[in-house]
């Protein structure tokens, strides 16, 4: 337990350096081809997980079939990006975590998935295009507001792990997520409040654009954990622990992804037209 512990500190923390890096440091190019290799990446775990888990001839035409539709969401996002229209992309992808996000709250069983069907497909490659929209279209807008996010979100996951670990009682979406508890969900929405509050009193922001904040910040921090918990369906539905073992102590590039999938896009929308 505390070697794994220690595997999952150190790669959180050489990860988060990297990408750190590479958000303030890099050119635009380097970035876009950063994003890229996380998002492909992140295709071919979806893909082992539910459309190439044998070697059956129909399994491996989706497998090929997602992979190539992948780039092309990314090839149509860049084309939406360079033309100012990324909104009406983005705005979509909301709407689709919306009816995510209450297809999980009603959720009552699970149910092993032994086909994943084209409808599985398009929602995945839906929701990858608009991940690395959402990403890039920040870094664009500005490069400290990327790593903004992403360094909320991580801190997010953190509080949310290691206070559900010592005072977590009641499970949080039990049959999706046993170990997850309501307990580091709401200590993780305290936690991220008071440090954003904190930020603004330190900055002396006007107590209108504070309430702004801590609105983003509880918003954000709800909807990633529905990002959370969709990939753990996933994993759930095609009887699989992690989505990958690329990084250890943590499993796949998906499962440290998982909670910006949905809150990329979801804060993108909100700092564009609230802030």
């Amino acid at each position: 337990m505390q070697d794994n512990l220690k595997k999952r500190i150190t790669t959180a923390l050489i990860i988060y350096a990297i990408v750190a890096s590479i958000i303030l440091y890099s050119n635009d190019l380097f970035v876009r081809i950063f994003l890229n290799i996380i998002v492909f990446l992140s295709a071919f775990e979806i893909s082992k997980m539910c459309f190439n888990n044998n070697n059956s001839e129909q399994n491996n035409k989706k497998h090929y079939m997602f992979i190539a539709f992948v780039f092309l969401s990314i090839f149509l996002s860049n084309i939406l990006i360079k033309n100012n229209i990324w909104h009406y992309f983005i705005i979509a992808s909301c709407i689709l975590w919306l009816l995510i996000s209450i297809y999980i709250i009603n959720l009552r069983s699970i149910v092993i998935v032994e086909r994943f069907n084209y409808t599985y497909m398009l929602i995945f490659i839906f929701l990858l295009g608009s991940f690395y929209c959402s990403l890039y279209t920040l870094y664009k807008l500005s490069p400290k507001t990327l790593l903004f996010l992403v360094s909320f979100v991580a801190l997010s996951d953190i509080s949310a792990y290691f206070l559900g670990k010592l005072f977590g009682k009641s499970p949080f979406f039990n049959i999706i997520s046993p170990s997850k508890t309501r307990e580091g969900f709401i200590g993780s929405i305290i936690v991220c409040s008071i440090l954003v509050l904190l930020y603004c009193i330190v900055r002396e922001y006007e107590f209108y654009f504070i309430i702004k904040l801590l609105f983003i910040s509880m918003l954000v921090v709800s909807i990633s954990a529905i990002g959370d918990l969709s990939v753990s369906l996933i994993k759930r539905n095609s009887r699989c622990k992690d989505s990958g073992n690329i990084l250890p102590g943590h499993g796949g590039i998906l499962d440290r992804i998982d909670s910006l999938l949905s809150s990329a896009p979801v804060f993108l929308l909100v700092i564009f037209y609230l802030i």
